[in-house]
């Protein structure tokens, strides 16, 4: 990957959307170079995913919880299905095995707090987890899964 891949990257990760044309005004490469070099990044798996962010006005989740979670015990079947279903739940934006006190750490969303509580009940409320801590967000200043390429 050179420095032309790096600099495609980069701009795809701030709108993904962007034509050739414009893509190849950023980087100083011709259209049809640029729709190479894109199409070659995506068939290399350098782009894992395009997906659209939506706006929390636009989705009917107007909670969001970052949850940390402490597992009982660390037998792999049982943390290993717990993982599982929890990225297989629709409410869960992030799921991270973390390092410290903690073992995982979760973003979940909710459309309000009964929501919330049903997805707890289910889903966190089973003998593998010893406790989980709960910290609402306030306010969301910034929500990116951009990596710096520079």
């Amino acid at each position: 990957m050179d420095q032309t891949d790096r600099a495609l990257l980069a701009c795809l990760q701030q709108d993904n959307m962007q034509t050739a044309d414009r893509l190849a005004e950023q980087v100083g490469r011709s259209p049809s170079a640029v729709a190479r070099r894109v199409r070659r990044l995506r068939a290399e798996g350098a782009i894992a995913a395009e997906t659209a962010v939506l706006s929390d006005a636009a989705t009917g989740y107007p909670l969001s919880a970052v949850i940390h979670v402490q597992l009982e015990s660390h037998v792999p079947h049982e943390s290993n299905r717990l993982r599982q279903r929890l990225i297989a739940h629709p409410q869960v934006q992030l799921c991270l095995d973390i390092a410290g006190a903690f073992d995982i750490v979760l973003l979940v969303v909710a459309a309000n707090m009964e929501v919330f509580n049903a997805f707890t009940l289910s889903v966190l409320e089973q003998p593998v987890v010893r406790r989980f801590e709960t910290s609402f967000v306030k306010k969301r200043h910034k929500a990116t899964l951009a990596v710096p390429l520079d």
